[in-house]
């Protein structure tokens, strides 16, 4: 029963995901995310939002000095943040629900 709790509590949407994007970029721009996408590791480095995309985000690696152009949200398989914010624990493994088709959004 517990695991299934804890399944369901850290499983969420692609529009969830989007959602929780553009208000860390609007509302707290100190915190900083990063994920780990289809079929490849975890990203090294922590990431802050600057920019969201009809389907993705444009994030600043500070500590390698470069953009990520994250083109496609629906390819993120988990996430986590850095600092505590709307119910999100920070870095805890939070795991997006696959979708077919993001062009809906």
């Amino acid at each position: 029963m517990q695991d299934t709790v804890e399944r369901s509590r850290s499983l969420i949407s692609v529009l969830e995901l989007k959602r929780l994007l553009v208000d860390l970029k609007d509302k707290r721009p100190d915190i900083c995310l990063r994920y780990r996408l289809l079929g490849e590791m975890w990203g090294v480095n922590f990431m802050r939002v600057i920019h969201i995309t009809e389907k993705g985000a444009l994030m600043n690696d500070e500590q390698n000095n470069r953009l990520v152009n994250l083109t496609d949200l629906s390819s993120v398989m988990q996430f986590e943040i850095d600092a505590p914010f709307q119910g999100f624990q920070p870095h805890f493994h939070y795991h997006v629900k696959p979708m077919t088709d993001f062009k809906q959004f």
